[in-house]
């Protein structure tokens, strides 16, 4: 499906010009964790590729969650036996939370909830609906219903249109030309289009209102659809939101949009609304489907966006801890009847080996998960940090190949211990390239998103092959989108780059460190820390600053130290603003006096 965009949005930028690296390697922006309309929020990729456009960033990884394309532990019925305590059926997750929500000025009497009678008859749960009545005390549009809100069980509705039908019976008690009922459905974020404004779409599914039944309408990104309803008895209704936005927005590309909300309402202009729902039911399209209607998309949307490398990658995500696919060959996950408790297992013995086996990579997401829960206490931070830490070495990181490091805060943990257990990796010779991530699910600014880290590379091109080449080496460094824009390396004795792990029995190693256009009053600093396998014993971070540099040190692009390697050590750099804030971080590279026990990955060998 082409997508005609009739006007360009005026805040993009051109990219600007490639920089080249000492070996003729470009530097390549990425951001390489991001959630489109096929997840649970409320981004597309029109939004998303808009920012990656606008800030200049050469490549967007789509990593979509796994199981949300699978439609796993999806709600498919709701009988609307309790607004909090329905029980779902077997795999279906837990009940949900209709919230209550009133708009305009209501009459006293106006109200809703769970009745026992009326209910359908086409429910096989007999017994149940939902009761919502809405009067307006001054004939300007006043409504009172129900939200769905799923978040305490993940979610499970929200996921892409494509192909989904839904179902409800729908009894209207008192309808008319001033009052009717609503479904609403609210769709995805997508940017200014044809005269349009920025924004979330949405479709209002009415029976009854000043509509002809048959008919719609559109004002800016609200579409307004008009059922056929029979008052004082039970109608079927279905809808398709996907086939009704291609109808509405036929400029937009209609698989584009996902399921973020749905409303049960009674909206009265000045005459009572009033009426019942009951027996919704979810017909989904999942799978492959998914997954190849993203690739489509790849294609139609680089010819509005032919700055941006559009890679599909994927999130494995059945539960915690979630890990990234990138590489050729992605495919959805058949988990079978694994538990949560065998799931770290099934990854490290069966998902990444096949994954390394297609010659993808995998990426260690949220290490200390996914929430989005204020900072714990500083001891709590340490306590977790050392824990998670103990587990990480004990089973090698599931043997991924990357660690989500650039978080400024995640799952309660600030920067500095995503850095800590990057260190404490690097201590006991865990060869992880650190990268930066966003997890962004709305696309809506990518500079002002809490966490707006990013991962650039020194590579050959923007080739999948390439990207990947340069990650699994460590040539790669991560920063905060916003606040640093340059380049980092690193090179040992004047042959072994950033990410490389050499061995030398020299007690004194030459370092140079690169570093480009860092923050006004900004600093470079080095940072080295002991390579002593000290494994569950010791795990905390070890490293000390031991240079730093400012921009007139660095007005030449490189400084030369040398490094005291009378132990085995590490060493990266780290940009600091005037502030005092970790803006970027250059990957490691390991200074090692005997070979490591494990070995030296080939990609790291010098």
């Amino acid at each position: 499906m082409a997508v005609v965009r009739a006007e360009w949005p005026r805040s993009v930028a051109a990219a600007g010009p490639k920089v080249v690296g000492a070996d003729g390697s470009l530097q390549v922006g990425m951001a390489m964790h991001i959630h489109s309309s096929f997840s649970e929020q409320y981004g597309s990729m029109d939004s998303h590729l808009l920012q990656a456009q606008a800030n200049a960033v050469d490549v967007l990884w789509w990593t979509e969650h796994d199981y949300r394309m699978s439609g796993i532990g999806y709600r498919d019925t709701v009988h609307f036996t309790s607004l909090t305590a329905e029980k779902p059926a077997p795999g279906e997750g837990g009940p949900w939370q209709w919230q209550l929500q009133r708009a305009g000025e209501l009459t006293k009497t106006s109200t809703g909830g769970i009745v026992s009678s009326p209910s359908s008859p086409l429910d096989p749960v007999v017994g149940g609906s939902l009761a919502v009545s809405a009067e307006s005390s001054n004939h300007a549009a006043a409504s009172l219903g129900f939200y769905a809100q799923s978040q305490s069980s993940d979610w499970n509705y929200h996921c892409s249109l494509i192909g989904q039908t839904l179902a409800i019976e729908v009894l209207p008690t008192s309808i008319g030309s001033s009052a009717y009922l609503e479904i609403l459905i609210t769709s995805s974020y997508h940017p200014a289009n044809s005269g349009r404004p920025a924004g979330q779409y949405s479709i209002s599914y009415r029976l009854g209102g000043p509509g002809v039944p048959g008919t719609s309408s559109v004002s800016g990104i609200q579409g307004v659809v008009n059922l056929a309803a029979t008052p004082s008895q039970w109608n079927s209704v279905a809808i398709g939101p996907a086939n009704d936005i291609a109808a509405l927005w036929p400029g937009m590309d209609a698989r584009d949009f996902g399921l973020f909300g749905i409303n049960l309402n009674a909206v009265s202009t000045g005459a009572l609304a009033s009426g019942n729902f009951d027996y919704l039911r979810f017909s989904r399209s999942s799978g492959e489907v998914q997954l190849t209607a993203q690739q489509d998309m790849e294609l139609s949307y680089g010819l509005l966006y032919p700055d941006v490398t559009q890679l599909q990658g994927l999130e494995i995500s059945l539960t915690l801890p979630h890990v990234n696919w990138y590489g050729a060959g992605v495919a959805l996950t058949d988990y079978g009847t694994v538990t949560t408790k065998q799931y770290p297992g099934f990854l490290q013995t069966s998902v990444i080996p096949a994954i390394h086996a297609s010659g993808g990579l995998v990426s260690y997401n949220h290490p200390y998960g996914a929430s989005s829960s204020p900072a714990f206490s500083q001891a709590l931070q340490n306590q977790k940090m050392t824990s998670l830490a103990i587990s990480m070495l004990g089973n090698r990181a599931l043997g991924v190949d990357i660690l989500e490091v650039g978080y400024p805060l995640r799952g309660g943990a600030d920067l500095q211990h995503h850095i800590g257990l990057w260190d404490i990796c690097s201590r006991n010779a865990l060869f992880l390239t650190g990268n930066g991530a966003s997890d962004d699910h709305v696309g809506t600014n990518w500079l002002r998103f809490g966490n707006n880290w990013f991962t650039s590379v020194w590579a050959a091109s923007t080739a999948e092959s390439d990207l990947l080449s340069a990650l699994v080496a460590g040539r790669s460094w991560c920063a905060s989108l916003p606040w640093f824009r340059g380049s980092l390396d690193l090179l040992v004795d004047g042959v072994a780059p950033m990410g490389s792990v050499t061995v030398s029995s020299l007690p004194t190693r030459q370092l140079s460190v690169i570093a480009t256009d860092l923050p006004t009053n900004g600093t470079l600093q080095v940072v080295q820390g002991v390579v002593d396998y000290a494994g569950s014993s010791a795990a905390v971070p070890n490293t000390a600053v031991v240079a730093t540099y400012s921009t007139a040190d660095l007005s030449g692009g490189t400084v030369t130290l040398p490094v005291d390697t009378t132990q085995s050590s590490f060493v990266r750099t780290q940009v600091v603003d005037s502030a005092g804030t970790i803006v970027a971080l250059s990957n490691p590279a390991w200074l090692l006096g005997e070979a490591p026990p494990n070995g030296i990955p080939a990609p790291r060998a010098y």
